[in-house]
């Protein structure tokens, strides 16, 4: 696995609020692997941009989601974050760009 500096520079994120993503999100027992996509996987982010992730884990709910996102919303963390669980995505597309572009980060 890369180390979390490694990624926090690769996603456009300083250390600390890396951090903040991984105590919110990653460090949840529920959560078995975690992708990062879109612009921030690709390198094509901007300032602003949002953080996507995909989540894997069997026994995810919607329910915990939103408990992840309301630590996040009331963190310092600076962006919009979307979660997704990865087996409830519909699009193949979509699966097929986090199976190609995704960086796992956990």
């Amino acid at each position: 696995m890369v180390s979390k500096a490694l990624v926090s520079i690769k996603i456009g994120l300083k250390l600390h609020q890396y951090q903040l993503l991984n105590d919110a999100v990653l460090s949840n027992p529920l959560v078995e692997r975690a992708w990062v996509f879109g612009s921030r996987a690709l390198g094509t982010f901007k300032e602003s941009s949002d953080i996507d992730i995909a989540l894997e884990g069997q026994a995810l709910t919607l329910n915990e989601i939103a408990l992840m996102l309301d630590t996040l919303d009331q963190s310092s963390l600076p962006y919009k974050v979307d979660l997704l669980i990865k087996h409830k995505i519909t699009s193949p597309e979509l699966l097929a760009h986090i199976e190609q572009h995704g960086l796992r980060i956990k």
